[in-house]
């Protein structure tokens, strides 16, 4: 792996903002029936994102490396002491392929397990996200089940004990 240990802190509302500003979609996660469209950073628009992760109570981690903001995860849907989806955002493609995202992870199912007192995590990613899918499953996750789109994963707290 070729880069410095991450670690993962509560997302505040500035580190959104420096998040979203060096931020690009990726081809991968659109789904065959959307055309790709390229991500322009509005002030307006993180603001309602913000908003919104604080209205579902949400638990919103940067991932940070060095000294720099390089994704984000996500707890959502969260039942407190038994469960919670899963979601991580790289950044950009400067961020791929170096292990981060598995890092990451790994620190997040940790995380989840001892500060949050969860049971289980659940992940999904599209089928044709191949990347996305390698780095759940390096991470620990076991593949559930699927649909005509998705790939559905879970982790329980017995996995890693």
């Amino acid at each position: 792996m070729d880069t410095e240990r991450i670690r993962l802190v509560p997302m505040t509302d500035e580190m959104f903002h420096v998040f979203y500003q060096g931020f690009e979609n990726d081809p991968c996660l659109c789904r065959p029936d959307q055309p790709y469209v390229s991500f322009r950073y509005s002030g307006e628009w993180v603001d309602r994102y913000i908003r919104r992760q604080k209205d579902l109570n949400r638990v919103p981690l940067a991932i940070i490396c060095g000294d720099e903001i390089v994704g984000e995860i996500i707890f959502k849907d969260i039942a407190p002491h038994a469960r919670a989806g899963l979601s991580i955002t790289l950044r950009n493609d400067g961020y791929k392929g170096r292990g981060i995202g598995t890092q990451a992870l790994t620190e997040a199912v940790r995380y989840a397990f001892t500060e949050l007192d969860l049971g289980e995590i659940f992940a999904d990613a599209l089928k044709t996200n191949m990347r996305s899918r390698l780095v759940l499953e390096k991470a620990g996750f076991l593949q559930i089940r699927e649909d005509a789109e998705f790939v559905y994963y879970r982790i329980g707290r017995e996995r890693n004990e």
